[in-house]
């Protein structure tokens, strides 16, 4: 019973639990290639080899689920709380689903792009400079600050389920606006695994304010 309480009140105090564990899972299914080895591995590239368009694709929604959603925990519990009981959960998978499918977009166009161009990973390293240097400029961080605008959604209805949908993509939009050079790198770099320090600065580093914002 004691056991049954406190996860109870787990769940009552972090509601964006779900989403947490989603991104948890991308990050296991994205590193268990590289570090399982062996047959894994082998068939990771195989698969890549014999269906390239929709590796990159797969690859793609799985880094976008890993390196994102941490940053959109903050956010989603903040709409979870403020939110009807009954509706949290629904209220973050609808969040989330449309947020992703913001950069399930940019991924399409970005990857649809490098085919046409016939481009490789040759392009990373300036990518990689270019993020580094829209890091420092005062455009990236005005999107990181309108973020943070996000109001309370209608109670019940459909009218809430349209308003969770509208929040998740006009986050996604800001976010991408935020992180588009990083995130094209991750596009180019077919082992975007190799790249994840420099992504999982940016996401801590926003999380953080994000939750100072969000506190509830």
């Amino acid at each position: 019973m004691t056991h049954a309480l406190a996860l109870r009140r787990a769940r009552w105090r972090h509601p964006e639990g779900g989403a947490a564990a989603v991104a948890g899972g991308a990050w296991v299914l994205a590193l268990a290639p590289v570090v399982a080895g062996g047959p894994l591995a082998s068939a990771h590239a195989a698969f890549h080899r014999s269906e390239p368009l929709l590796a990159a694709g797969i690859g793609w929604i799985v880094m976008a689920t890993a390196m994102m959603v941490p940053s959109t925990l903050p956010v989603t519990r903040y709409l979870a709380a403020t939110g009807l009981w009954a509706r949290r959960q629904r209220t973050i998978a609808l969040f989330l689903a449309s947020y992703l499918a913001v950069w399930l977009a940019f991924g399409v166009v970005a990857l649809a792009a490098m085919a046409l161009l016939g481009v490789g990973t040759e392009l990373v390293p300036g990518l990689l400079l270019i993020a580094a240097a829209w890091e420092l400029t005062r455009w990236k961080w005005r999107w990181v600050r309108s973020c943070r605008l996000v109001s309370p959604l209608p109670p019940s209805g459909a009218q809430a389920d349209a308003a969770c949908c509208r929040t998740g993509l006009r986050y996604g939009c800001r976010c991408v606006a935020a992180c588009w050079p990083l995130m094209l790198a991750m596009a180019q770099g077919r082992d975007w695994a190799g790249h994840v320090p420099g992504g999982q600065l940016r996401v801590v580093g926003s999380g953080r304010a994000d939750a100072d914002h969000y506190r509830v």
